[in-house]
């Protein structure tokens, strides 16, 4: 099949501001309690996961609720998330809504095409040996078991069709770049070829290495490229918005207006920065624990309770109120969490987001209440307010070592966290090829 993208025509015209990240559709946010209460380890494996189980039930429920109550029509989802049963549980709930419709001849229609279904390849497995493959066999392979868990475990998969956009998973962590460039995205194409998806994204954490693929691949396959879409996660929130507003060469004002010139979609993911954002305290496992950052988000976080506001609520709405991210990936588990999400995404009801030289400062004046206005004019505040002094040192120094690019304090390294991932892994062969600047290769 033909390498270039049929630009304009595979991504939906409208995205929900709101998206559902099906993340949570598995054991990976439980606490110790809730594992041994739930016997996790058995009862929550893609082999032994009953619909009829009571937290399962809930998860269907919550998919329902955000397509018919919150009209959210973006689900994103991966074999990574519970190594299979977020997706199983996203095919079940999509099975029974639509059979139901069909049954019922219900009146409040959904139709396939109003749904934008995102799944991943490229990270699998809990074992860090087994963890990611790149290769061409496991990227088919997983390509077709999506489809058949989200077609609810039918092969005909009458109600699913094709996935919408199948993205690469995490690529800053494959052992070479050979693998992605003559493997993975080969095989991401035949997918499309097959009519298995509509369109190719890609996702991960460090913004270069996404930059690093396209331009490879756009060096490689001319100036059509394959890539439909890009999911970021982590740089466009409270303590980073380098996604919009750090230049990435000459050309292109940021990594958005990179991907706009390049009729990409983009969609944003974790605005809450896994946990970051919150009341409670980092995240153990989180990269940035320990760091200046996670205490400049706790300070954070302490300003909006003096102002009696949420941090979370602000993140969120702050993650909104962009003019050049149509969709924001939020993870949640429950009814509640949408309800949340809900009432916040209704505020922007009024914005004429069509407008020639909309701001996000002018969207935010919408929507603030005069409390939140007075935090987040804080948390903004370029000398003086919790994040001042991460945005301050714009490079670290001392801290980086001659080989890796200096990170900015507010964000943490990727290509690190990659890099160490191999290097706990005995015998494992891994190439440092990511680049670790948007101007110049390694």
């Amino acid at each position: 099949g033909s390498l270039l993208a049929h630009k304009g025509t595979v991504l939906p015209p409208k995205v929900s501001i709101v998206g559902l990240g099906c993340s949570s559709f598995s054991t990976f946010f439980w606490t110790e309690k809730e594992q041994e209460q739930e016997d996790a380890v058995n009862s929550f494996t893609p082999e032994k996961l009953k619909p009829s189980h009571p937290k399962v039930q809930e998860w269907i429920s919550t998919v329902h609720y955000a397509i018919l109550n919150c009209k959210i029509n973006v689900l994103d989802t991966a074999p990574w998330y519970g190594h299979g049963t977020s997706e199983i549980v996203v095919g079940w709930a999509l099975e029974e809504l639509f059979q139901k419709q069909q049954d019922e001849q219900d009146t409040q229609t959904v139709h396939r095409n109003d749904l934008c279904i995102n799944t991943k390849v490229g990270r699998y497995e809990a074992d860090a040996k087994l963890q990611f493959d790149f290769s061409r066999e496991a990227t088919l392979k997983s390509a077709r078991r999506s489809l058949e868990r989200l077609g609810g475990g039918n092969k005909s998969c009458n109600f699913l069709g094709a996935i919408d956009v199948l993205q690469l998973h995490d690529p800053e962590f494959a052992a070479t770049l050979d693998i992605l460039i003559q493997e993975t995205i080969p095989a991401m194409v035949e997918c499309r070829s097959n009519g298995w998806c509509k369109a190719l994204g890609l996702t991960g954490y460090p913004l270069e290495v996404q930059y690093q693929i396209f331009q490879i691949t756009l060096e490689k396959y001319g100036d059509a490229s394959i890539w439909d879409q890009s999911l970021t996660y982590c740089h466009f929130n409270l303590h980073d918005s380098s996604l919009v507003n750090r230049r990435i060469s000459s050309d292109f004002s940021s990594f958005a207006d990179y991907c706009y010139k390049h009729h990409m979609g983009l969609l944003t993911a974790a605005p809450l920065s896994m946990g970051l954002l919150t009341n409670n305290s980092t995240p153990h496992w989180h990269p940035a624990n320990g760091s200046k950052l996670a205490n400049a988000c706790q300070n954070a976080a302490t300003v909006c309770r003096q102002h009696n506001v949420e941090i979370t609520t602000l993140a969120l709405l702050f993650a909104f109120s962009h003019p050049q991210i149509p969709c924001t990936i939020v993870g949640m588990k429950n009814v509640q969490e949408l309800q949340t999400a809900a009432t916040l995404a209704r505020r922007f009801r009024d914005i004429d987001w069509t407008l020639p030289g909309l701001t996000q400062d002018a969207v935010l004046h919408q929507v603030l209440t005069e409390v939140e206005a007075k935090a987040y004019q804080i948390l903004s505040d370029k000398l003086n307010g919790p994040f001042a002094d991460i945005w301050k040192e714009e490079h670290v120094g001392i801290e980086a070592e001659a080989n890796y690019r200096s990170v900015p304090l507010y964000q943490w390294d990727g290509v690190r966290e990659a890099h160490n991932f191999w290097k706990g892994i005995d015998g494992a062969e891994y190439e440092e090829w990511q680049w670790k600047s948007f101007s110049i290769a390694p």
